[in-house]
């Protein structure tokens, strides 16, 4: 309404319970189906794996791999669709839909934003792992009461491990939000006074050199593939010879 707003997480909060409870059910429910036929599958993969013919067997694993991928794109549209609908107020069905005719226009540059967006966060893991087993280890290997030091530094890099993944999940909520805004600024507006860009110009620097140094490398591979098949070529022209 024009007022800037005090407390965003209890404004957001208020807005979902009032408006976005039958969205986040929705797509709940639709995981929730995949999954239940995912179980279903497998109890009956379960029960006849005795008496079943290579065909069916077969055709139950098939089934079990198709549903499987369709539960993983399920959930990353899912959570992109809540992404829009935060922003944008819409029904639940409308945020998948833009979404996807997003993520589809743009699918390099989720390939690079989600490659590079993986490999940041998991350094980060790595690094907050690593650091609590340093310490633990020179906090333990001094005491005189544990006998074997290995077992509790292990135990408390798997919960540093599990504590820096539901931290960094955060991140990459915040990762994906900021491209899907920056998808959607990039459609709404083109840089013409009265349509100009609300994103940066680093971030637009940023995504833009980031798809060219993928380009660059997959030219890379198909040239060196090129060069390789030209040698073998050469060298069986030479054993002919």
């Amino acid at each position: 309404h024009g007022r800037p707003v005090v407390f965003p997480k209890q404004w957001y909060q208020r807005r979902v319970r009032g408006y976005h409870l039958g969205t986040v059910a929705f797509g709940s429910c639709i995981i929730a189906i995949i999954q239940l036929i995912r179980t279903i599958l497998a109890y009956i993969q379960n029960k006849t794996k005795d008496s079943q013919s290579e065909f069916v067997k077969y055709l139950l694993l098939c089934l079990q791999c198709c549903l499987w991928c369709f539960e993983k794109i399920m959930k990353f549209i899912n959570r992109n669709a809540y992404i829009y609908t935060a922003f944008k107020g819409s029904a639940f069905c409308t945020s998948c839909k833009k979404v996807f005719g997003l993520l589809l226009s743009n699918v390099v540059r989720v390939g690079v934003i989600n490659c590079v967006g993986m490999f940041i966060l998991f350094i980060g893991k790595f690094l907050v792992v690593i650091v609590t087993a340093i310490l633990g280890y020179f906090m333990m290997k001094n005491d005189d009461d544990l006998y074997f030091w290995a077992i509790p530094v292990l135990i408390a890099s798997i919960f540093a491990f599990a504590v820096a993944h539901t931290f960094f999940s955060v991140y990459e909520i915040g990762i994906d939000a900021i491209f899907i805004c920056f998808a959607e600024d990039e459609t709404k507006n083109d840089g013409t006074p009265g349509r100009e860009y609300y994103m940066s110009k680093n971030l637009m620097e940023w995504v833009d050199n980031s798809g060219e140094a993928i380009k660059n490398l997959r030219r890379k591979k198909k040239q060196q593939k090129a060069q390789a098949r030209v040698g073998k070529s050469n060298d069986v022209n030479m054993e002919d010879m």
